[in-house]
């Protein structure tokens, strides 16, 4: 049995660093104090989630009469006092409470999760926040929650965008500006595209990384342009051999899709016969093509090369079948395994005629 010791030394050593940073700033609550604030749990087992609760009138009396802020006004201070320190702070919508933990040592993936309420009455949905272990909204169907999710987690990272640029007040204009250009998307795919035909390789990154880049390029006055969920704008390479004009390339941001097209392009018609092809070819293991968000007219984000499975137009010769060729960079290993995979499964393969490198097959008779 795993010991709860740990966490509830935790728990204290928490509750004191938050107390000592709110005492330099806001009055404790204590027997002499008609206001103050006191941090504390409820919680009975292990790890505890800690609040800070604030004793104090409500509605607020004037200053001049020996009244304070009132209890609103105080709990958002004390929860940008919080956050500007570093901790996780949550505000659930049903309390004066301000419920605070420190950061996981993992912040990459999404803070916000959407799940049901185990409660019989008000609304179904509850948006969780993964970090304090407390609900931040509430909404009455899963679409909603999921909204709500994702502005929540473009509000916390534009949050810790302002904390690590606070020397650089000056870009916080822009951070609101590029956060409104990418849209929605936690993890995001960069590519530089020099020329028409040199495309860089696809690196990931974190939101935050997209949201200050953006944003630099904005104040850099950069024309950033969007064409569907992809931010791009261009860029002067370093000169070098005494060029006389640098080279302009092209830095592309797109969102990575949560749900993506695997073995297709979106775009085209796809059928029972395409689906019955890729999942011969990935119970093979053929690296299948992937694209993910649109970005522009006709045009998704390749987000992985692979091979493609396209929807072949009968003839009248032969039943429908299939087009496989590969996309992207190194693929020939792939493609060549091809005809192979699918003729132990049964299929007819032929060389596509209209494409170099390209197969045609047809599904097995009956």
């Amino acid at each position: 049995m795993t010991s709860t010791i740990p966490h509830a030394i935790r728990s204290v050593r928490l509750a004191a660093r938050v107390t000592t940073l709110l005492a330099g700033i806001f009055p404790e609550a204590g027997p002499a104090q008609a206001e103050g604030f006191r941090v504390m749990s409820h919680d009975q087992q292990e790890p505890r989630r800690m609040f800070v609760r604030w004793y104090g009138a409500e509605p607020p009396r004037p200053v001049a009469l020996g009244g304070g802020l009132g209890v609103a006004a105080y709990r958002a201070r004390i929860a940008e006092a919080l956050t500007r320190a570093g901790y996780a702070v949550t505000l659930p919508p049903d309390g004066w409470d301000v419920y605070v933990d420190d950061r996981p040592v993992d912040t990459s993936g999404p803070r916000y999760a959407v799940v049901p309420s185990s409660l019989p009455f008000g609304d179904q949905w509850l948006v969780m926040d993964q970090w304090t272990r407390v609900h931040t909204a509430t909404a009455a169907t899963e679409e909603e929650a999921k909204d709500e999710a994702a502005d929540r987690e473009r509000r916390h990272v534009l949050t810790d965008a302002r904390l690590v640029t606070l020397s650089d007040p000056d870009l916080w204009p822009h951070l609101e500006r590029a956060d409104e250009l990418l849209g929605d998307g936690l993890t995001w795919l960069t590519q530089e595209v020099h020329e028409v035909t040199r495309y860089g390789d696809l690196v990931e990154h974190e939101r935050i990384d997209a949201l200050v880049r953006t944003a630099n390029a904005l104040r850099a006055g950069r024309e950033v342009t969007q064409q569907g969920r992809m931010v791009s704008w261009r860029e002067s390479a370093p000169v070098l051999n005494g060029s006389r004009s640098p080279e302009k390339y092209e830095v592309r941001w797109v969102p990575k899709s949560s749900t993506p097209s695997v073995g297709y392009f979106p775009g085209f018609e796809r059928g029972p016969v395409q689906d019955d092809a890729v999942a011969v070819l990935v119970a093979a293991g053929l690296r299948m093509v992937v694209y993910g968000e649109p970005i522009g007219e006709g045009a998704w984000q390749c987000e992985r090369p692979g091979v493609m499975v396209t929807a072949a137009v009968p003839t009248g010769e032969r039943a429908a079948g299939v087009f496989v060729d590969a996309i992207g960079r190194g693929m020939e290993e792939q493609t060549e395994r091809v005809p192979e995979v699918l003729r132990a499964a049964g299929w007819t393969v032929e060389t596509d005629r209209s494409w170099t490198g390209a197969w045609a097959a047809f599904p097995p008779a009956g």
